[in-house]
């Protein structure tokens, strides 16, 4: 073991050319590639008289990671394979979210990011504070009535969540872009999920008790240029494969950009969320056991209730996906009174909506005609 950690630091410390520049880049889309006019340009130019030509503003499109995951993802693969600077291209003014507890969103106003109290939270919290709090802003900033939302796997949890209990924020939403939807779980078939069958204890001794997956720069960067190397290109696939399922398509070239920004943090409670979902099969409120009483004042937490949701929904998930699984997403759909349109991709696994050689030609494609024809 030693061994290997000594190999590994020498390699790293002795070529740092090899680590990518975009592993410590910062995101940020001002335009896209063919219209470099800012997106406040309809902003200023109300202040400067009626009379004064200006564009209309650019339709707003709000992107959301996925568990354990951050806003870069949707920039990380090339220009023309991110659908970041896609959409960017396309004429739309984009913004990405960042999920509370990763490393883009840990700021408080009161509590420690390693605190208790800072961690007591989960995609439910994420759904009924953050993401309405997301919207609102974005709309106000652009002066526009509604956008468009893509997210991807837990992003269309916290959606299908606040979009189905928040009716004024489900009238927000021109067009609701799920890839690889996910609320009941209890068909995963990662190996990984293992780990939810363990006593809750243990659990706590092996992912952490308030924050998961906290890795530091140095860890960042270790990672990124250890995985530059051919030799071990393979061996951190697995880092993608062993949660969402083996493919052949993914872009492992860049791989240690990837993993440079995955897995991100999140709370244990989070986690736990998630274990109720997979034991359960139920898409219900955090279960506090014989605290469901103070907060729901029933002794069972309640059910979301999917049905409600009326904003269009379009949806793209894999055959292969051991997260996503297919079983569970044909639970789900059933349940949505507004499906515009949904695709069954039987090849793909759950990184394949970010990474996947495919993802443009099978989905990112479809996302641009659905936006145009529902504009």
């Amino acid at each position: 073991m030693w061994l290997f950690i000594t190999i590994t630091y020498l390699i790293c410390s002795t070529d740092s050319s090899s680590a990518s520049p975009e592993v410590s880049m910062d995101v940020r889309i001002p335009h896209g590639r063919d219209n470099s006019e800012s997106t406040s340009a309809s902003h200023e130019a109300e202040t400067l008289g009626s009379s004064m030509f200006c564009h209309p503003p650019k339709p707003a499109v709000l992107l959301q990671h996925g568990l354990v995951l951050e806003g870069s993802n949707w920039v990380t693969n090339l220009p023309n394979r991110s659908l970041g600077f896609i959409l960017a291209d396309a004429g739309y003014d984009v913004w990405i979210g960042n999920s509370r507890g990763n490393s883009w969103s840990r700021k408080h106003k009161e509590f420690e990011f390693h605190s208790e109290k800072y961690s007591s939270y989960s995609f439910h919290e994420m759904a009924m504070y953050d993401l309405p709090a997301t919207i609102n802003y974005i709309l106000q900033k652009t002066g526009q009535e509604q956008l468009y939302y893509v997210a991807y796997s837990q992003g269309t949890t916290t959606g299908f969540i606040a979009f189905s209990s928040i009716p004024e924020l489900d009238h927000k939403i021109k067009m609701f872009f799920a890839l690889a939807p996910i609320t009941t779980s209890s068909n995963m078939k990662s190996p990984l999920v293992r780990v939810f069958d363990l006593p809750e204890g243990l659990i706590k001794l092996i992912l952490g008790h308030t924050v998961v997956f906290d890795k530091d720069e140095i860890l960042k960067q270790v990672t990124s240029r250890l995985c530059s190397y051919t030799f071990f290109k393979s061996l951190c696939s697995l880092v993608l494969y062993l949660p969402g399922g083996f493919t052949n398509t993914l872009n492992v070239s860049r791989i240690d950009v990837y993993l440079s920004h995955y897995p991100d943090s999140t709370s244990l409670k989070n986690m736990l969320h998630w274990r109720q979902l997979y034991q359960t099969g139920e898409f219900k409120y955090y279960d506090y056991g014989s605290d469901n009483m103070l907060h729901y004042n029933q002794s069972k937490p309640p059910f979301y209730e999917l049905e409600n949701m009326r904003a269009p929904l379009a949806a793209w998930f894999g055959g292969r996906d051991w997260i996503s699984a297919p079983e569970d997403v044909n639970i789900t759909l059933p349940r949505i009174t507004n499906v515009a349109y949904k695709k069954y991709i039987p090849e793909f696994v759950h990184f394949d909506f970010l990474w996947g050689v495919q993802a443009y030609e099978q989905i990112y494609k479809e996302i641009l005609e659905l936006m145009k024809k529902n504009a």
